[in-house]
């Protein structure tokens, strides 16, 4: 198990690498986003040559702007494009994991529409970081409706799309946590996980144990990623003030820890 966290896009970029790197995170999930880390923008082959110094891990994320369920189909082709830039800048910096948002579709498209619109938007990114050694996989949106039917469904339409699930998006307006649904259908899909505290309402990348009520199960996501043997990259995904992040750092550790499954 590797644990990261994710860069904050207002912040200069290596002025992040650079505390990750001497806090001994194992990896920077790196949130290709202006105004810090732009696409377009960007030293991409500089900021590479850091993270091998420093000997850091990196995974990388695209900007959770980019309208892919805009009704334009002119501007939704520019944000394929704009993944694709992304998945570009993941190549030069040695990552080998490229994620994106799920949006869903524009409200006039029906749902077999939206399955073959995601298709062939997967496929054109698939194949482009296929040709890259970059995986691309998709992560679980805050909104909760009908979403783990129309994630079967798309995964079956594209056999090399990888999962990123977010638990404390799968936390939210549910009557329990979905780790396990998720998990259940699609755990030979998953690569990455991302983790924060919520009340169940809110997207609000608390602390672990922060909510005064609603808040998520920690033990028991850690118990459910471990009886499904994952073993691999967990971001952090706690904002505001670093201390919590460190805490929450510690406080995992020995969570996942109390979880490990035991011997029959």
């Amino acid at each position: 198990m590797q644990i990261g966290a994710m860069n904050n896009p207002r912040e200069p970029l290596l002025d992040e690498i650079h505390w990750f790197a001497a806090n001994a995170f194992d990896y920077i999930d790196l949130t290709i986003e202006a105004p810090g880390a732009a696409a377009e923008s960007t030293n991409w082959p500089a900021v590479a040559a850091v993270l091998r110094d420093l000997g850091l891990g990196v995974v990388c994320h695209t900007a959770p702007y980019l309208p892919i369920h805009n009704p334009s189909p002119l501007v939704r082709h520019a944000a394929v494009d704009e993944l694709r830039r992304s998945i570009d800048a993941a190549q030069i910096l040695g990552a080998t994991l490229c994620t994106m948002h799920f949006m869903g579709w524009p409200d006039y498209f029906s749902d077999a529409q939206g399955y073959e619109f995601y298709r062939q938007m997967l496929e054109i990114l698939v194949r482009h970081g296929n040709e890259r050694g970059v995986a691309v996989a998709m992560e679980n949106s805050p909104d909760n409706r009908h979403q783990h039917k129309y994630f079967r469904e798309i995964f079956a339409r594209v056999p090399g799309l990888k999962l990123l699930f977010d638990i404390g998006h799968g936390h939210l307006a549910t009557s329990k946590s979905m780790t396990r649904e998720y998990l259940f259908s699609l755990n030979d899909r998953l690569a990455h996980i991302h983790i924060s505290d919520n009340n169940g309402v809110e997207d609000l990348h608390l602390p672990f144990g922060a909510a005064i009520r609603g808040g998520m199960d920690l033990a028991a996501n850690l118990r459910a990623l471990r009886y499904f043997r994952y073993d691999g990259t967990i971001t952090l995904e706690v904002f505001g003030d670093r201390r919590w992040l460190l805490a929450c750092r510690e406080q995992f550790r020995a969570e996942w820890e109390r979880a490990a499954p035991t011997e029959a």
